[in-house]
């Protein structure tokens, strides 16, 4: 009775482990991207609520139009033409890179317009970009007059 395993069983064995191994290899390379992509989608959109909420409680009024800024990490900043905000960033990291436009608009439309519609865009760099890839996040609110 012969015991123990040839050379070529160990080969045949191990082929076929590498084999289903692969697939798997690929998986773990995509969902760590993937887990990249979420996390920097998920720091857009932290940034654009932290905005968004700090111009909801400043009893801000602000002109209809555009504004465009560029948040700097752990400061204060100020948003507006003729009338103006504070706003504080948090942290984010150098690739980030975030770039805001507010679009402000009268509501209603026409006649005595006693509100605001306010949309925020961050656009900012992926970690895992391709190219000049830049990706936006856009949130709205609704700011009536005191």
């Amino acid at each position: 009775m012969r015991r123990g395993l040839s050379l070529v069983e160990i080969l045949i064995a191990s082929t076929i482990m590498v084999a289903a191994m692969v697939p798997l290899w690929g998986l773990l390379g995509s969902s760590h991207q993937q887990v990249t992509i979420s996390a920097d989608e998920v720091r857009a959109s932290q940034m654009a609520n932290e905005i968004i909420e700090q111009i909801e409680n400043s009893n801000w009024f602000p002109d209809p139009g555009e504004i465009n800024f560029t948040p700097v990490k752990d400061s204060m900043i100020t948003v507006g033409t003729s009338k103006k905000v504070k706003i504080a960033i948090g942290d984010f990291p150098d690739y980030f890179k975030p770039d805001c436009r507010l679009e402000i608009e009268k509501y209603p439309a026409s006649g005595d317009a006693y509100g605001r519609i306010v949309r925020l865009k961050v656009n900012y760099n992926a970690k895992d970009k391709v190219g000049n890839e830049v990706n936006t996040y856009q949130i709205s609110t609704f700011i009536a007059r005191k």
